[in-house]
């Protein structure tokens, strides 16, 4: 398999996973909200996964194919859309929402070079596209410093998770959360400034 068949092997994942997942998730919440009957769930899920593999069948070839063609809103909808997922599925630990820098960046890349932005105007695109994954990155560190503050027995975790013989105080967990924060937000930054470029020299 060549790069270009790898690639798209990749995106078709990438793009053919999102409406399953979107639709899956609106077809849980539609039954929590009406329901709540646990039987019908599965049924629930299955509807809805299935309807986005129906959607899938009818749009995904020409997606793949009009990749870097496709507008900025679906795109960002399906960043927003893979972020929130992995942020649900890892219970609101942002570590992992850092791949998206790497996503973003690749694709990113690969569009700016598809469509010849001259040199002089791809500095200025790739800072937006890393100031964007940035701002992503913010709101989901504040969400998770507000469940993590508002969960009473936040210090007790992290002391027994870390194995510490001191007590965690409020002070040292608002250190963490901003130290932290802070930290993921400019390696987001940085993840998406860098592989962008490189996708962008990579590209052909």
């Amino acid at each position: 398999m060549d790069m270009k068949n790898f690639e798209q092997l990749i995106i078709g994942l990438v793009f053919g996973f999102a409406f399953p997942l979107l639709i899956s998730l609106l077809a849980m919440l539609i039954w929590f909200y009406f329901s709540g009957n646990e039987s019908y769930a599965p049924y629930t899920l299955i509807a809805g996964f299935s309807l986005g593999i129906i959607i899938d069948l009818f749009f995904l070839k020409r997606w793949i194919i009009r990749r870097y063609d496709l507008s900025l809103a679906f795109i960002i909808g399906l960043y927003l859309l893979y972020n929130i997922g992995i942020y649900g599925m890892f219970m609101g630990f942002p570590v992992i929402n850092l791949l998206m820098g790497f996503v973003a960046g690749y694709y990113f890349g690969k569009r700016v070079k598809s469509k010849n932005i001259t040199i002089e105007k791809q500095p200025g695109i790739i800072k937006r596209v890393s100031q964007f994954t940035a701002l992503v990155m913010t709101l989901i560190c504040v969400s998770s410093a507000f469940l993590a503050l508002r969960e009473k027995s936040i210090g007790i975790t992290l002391q027994s998770m870390l194995g510490l013989n001191f007590e965690v105080t409020k002070v040292m967990i608002i250190g963490i959360i901003l130290i932290g924060g802070i930290s993921l937000i400019t390696l987001e930054y940085i993840i998406t400034w860098q592989t962008m470029k490189l996708s962008i020299k990579s590209a052909k």
